[in-house]
């Protein structure tokens, strides 16, 4: 049964590289998880990957000023060549300069404001 499961691997690997498949899974394994994608293209994949596999996330950012503002989540994330689960404070201040002058310098956003709402704790 074994040997049949590793047959069957090889002959599926065989045939992604066959038909051009294989170059975007393995992009996909690629530094931030995921393929190159245009701007449009990878705020269009953030939302609708994320609707369906993090719903909560999704939601809690949607009904946020950043979700109605439509911030897009490279923009704190970065892009997928460049993403980061946890924004840096840097990414904070590309907006919102004037209001790190008014926060703790010792501790990132995200220990005052909740993550995708940013409503404060």
């Amino acid at each position: 049964m074994k040997h049949n499961a590793h047959r069957l691997f090889r002959s599926l690997v065989a045939l992604l590289l066959a038909t051009g498949w294989a170059a975007p899974i393995l992009a996909a394994q690629s530094a931030g998880g995921h393929p190159p994608l245009s701007e449009q293209d990878q705020y269009i994949a953030c939302d609708q990957c994320h609707a369906e596999t993090t719903p909560e996330l999704h939601k809690e950012w949607f009904d946020s000023r950043h979700g109605v503002a439509m911030v897009k989540c490279y923009q704190c994330h970065g892009t997928f060549e460049t993403f980061r689960v946890t924004p840096q404070p840097q990414d904070c201040a590309a907006c919102h300069e004037n209001m790190m002058h008014k926060c703790p310098q010792d501790k990132p956003c995200w220990q005052c404001h909740v993550p995708h709402s940013f409503n404060k704790k």
